[in-house]
């Protein structure tokens, strides 16, 4: 079993979160003043990119801090910065601007945008209705970051959603890129009203004695491309631990010397930018290995990484405690929907769990062909790639997840039951349910797995007629269902593949 992480995949790409910081410096050089470091900040960090994500928290799994968590980190925040630049705006994430403003924080929020149009969808409503929400701090909106960069959408389909966000708002609209993307996609500056450009000197191997002055002069090759553009580097840091790549090494001194170098040009030279990033996020360590998960200035915990010790006072060498997230069951009562309708709130389990030959598989969550009920239900492509292929998807709870976070415990649910039709009729396959991390094929390595199953309807063949399907489950144990559904079939099932569709399936 494999995930893909095909939906929800938040911060890839770059996946960068960056502090922005146009370092207001503290004069440390032989005859200026100094600053007494045990005194309150005289002068705050430009801004810095805010990932929130603590230990044991997760996009890729949907597993998003609580507000609470938000609250705190934007209190310590704004002692030492003045701007913050966010990435999603789903879920908890959609709080910060609204927790920044309580503090006097400025903010510029973000909308993930990806290769998937539910997805894509929600970020862009939440933009615009936080940005229609008379939050005074919102100074900027970013749809996207490195989208072009990642492949996932072409220019124009980018710049869509850029227009759309700017006629139904009336605060200033931008995406974000790298700065060899921008100068190979100018057409995507014509709807922003400004840029954010992401330079990271470490990524392209530039030694860390060059790496500062780097950023400089990719940043003016970038404002002397597009004169009438506000440009504020995006992205910009130097990772503590990792790969060496090229001439650059990735060390706790090399990334001090980069901050503080770094800063001290964009200060002289009056140049906005985010720094990336504020505190480690671990998360990050399956897509980038170490290296992602070491940008932070602040240790995931909270604690200030002890090079940087020199440059704050001892207010903000405490840091702050961000223990790692314990994270428990979800009680929740039948009936519970696991799909309703596409983007529904009330979908409880998302498709996540793709498995066997994954090239094999497509599906629509959006589909208007015939639905059973409502506008939409879901129809999943199996086109077979090799003689004994086989394939199918878990709806899962959290997302992506084999067993690494526990799930709901259900109440007062006897059955699981679904519609289910297929294109010409006699198609064939298996639904299940429950069954993840379940012998026999337990991941040890996963510490939960669901409290029954997998419980199965056997091999049926659909009509080209809606069906009602039935699992009985008046005798389980509900107390930990991770896997809300299971669609499988294979090469000797349907030689010539095949298409079916699901709608309305629920615990009741």
């Amino acid at each position: 079993m494999k995930t893909l992480g095909k939906f929800f995949t938040l911060y890839k790409g770059a996946l960068g979160i960056v502090l922005l910081g146009i370092a207001l410096t503290f004069p440390i050089q032989d005859g200026e003043s100094k600053i007494d470091k045990n005194s309150a900040i005289l002068k705050k960090y430009y801004g810095f990119c805010y990932g929130p994500f603590r230990k044991n928290e997760d996009p890729d799994k949907g597993v998003l801090p609580t507000e609470e968590e938000i609250k705190e980190d934007i209190s310590f925040l704004v002692k030492f910065t003045g701007k913050i630049r966010t990435y999603g705006n789903t879920g908890t994430l959609s709080k910060i601007p609204a927790l920044s403003q309580e503090v006097g924080l400025e903010c510029y929020v973000g909308a993930w945008i990806s290769k998937y149009k539910i997805e894509n969808e929600k970020e862009i409503d939440n933009l615009i209705k936080i940005a229609n929400s008379n939050l005074k701090n919102i100074k900027g909106l970013i749809v996207g970051n490195e989208v072009l960069l990642r492949k996932d959408l072409s220019e124009e389909e980018l710049s869509n959603y850029i227009k759309k966000v700017k006629d139904a708002t009336k605060i200033d609209v931008g995406t974000a890129e790298t700065w060899s993307v921008l100068l190979n996609n100018t057409n995507i500056v014509k709807n922003t009203d400004f840029l954010l450009v992401h330079i990271h000197p470490y990524w392209e191997g530039v030694s860390i004695k060059e790496a500062p002055e780097y950023v400089i002069k990719r940043y003016e090759e970038i404002k002397a491309k597009f004169p009438d553009k506000k440009i504020i580097i995006g992205e910009t840091g130097w990772p503590t631990a990792g790969e060496i790549i090229g001439k650059a090494v990735p060390s706790p001194e090399n990334q001090k010397i980069f901050f503080e170098r770094f800063t001290k040009l964009a200060e002289e030279n009056k140049i906005p930018y985010f720094y990336f990033e504020v505190f480690d996020e671990e998360w990050k360590n399956k897509f980038e290995g170490e290296t992602g998960a070491h940008w932070g200035i602040f240790n995931s915990d909270g604690s200030l990484k002890f090079m940087f010790y020199e440059l704050f006072p001892q207010e903000i060498r405490k840091g702050i405690n961000r223990p790692a997230r314990q994270i428990n069951k979800v009680p929740i009562k039948a009936p519970v929907m696991v799909y309703d309708e596409a983007g529904s709130e009330e979908n409880h389990f998302e498709p996540t769990g793709w498995m066997g030959d994954l090239e094999s598989l497509n599906i629509e969550r959006d589909c208007k062909e015939f639905p059973h009920s409502g506008k939409t239900c879901i129809k999943i492509i199996y086109s077979p790639t090799t003689f004994d292929s086989w394939a199918g998807i878990y709806w899962q709870y959290p997302i992506n997840n084999w067993g690494e976070y526990p799930g709901y415990t259900i109440s007062g649910a006897s059955k699981l039951t679904f519609w289910a039709r297929g294109e010409k009729g006699n198609e064939k396959a298996e639904f299940k349910v429950g069954g993840i991390n379940k012998s026999p094929y337990h991941n040890p390595k996963f510490p939960y797995q669901d409290s029954f199953g997998p419980l199965t309807t056997g091999i049926v063949n659909l009509t080209k007629d809606w069906k009602k399907y039935s699992i009985d489950l008046k005798k389980e144990n509900l107390s930990n269902v991770i896997g809300g559904f299971c669609w499988v079939t294979n090469r000797s099932q349907n030689p010539k593949g095949c298409i079916i569709y699901v709608d309305d399936i629920k615990f009741e």
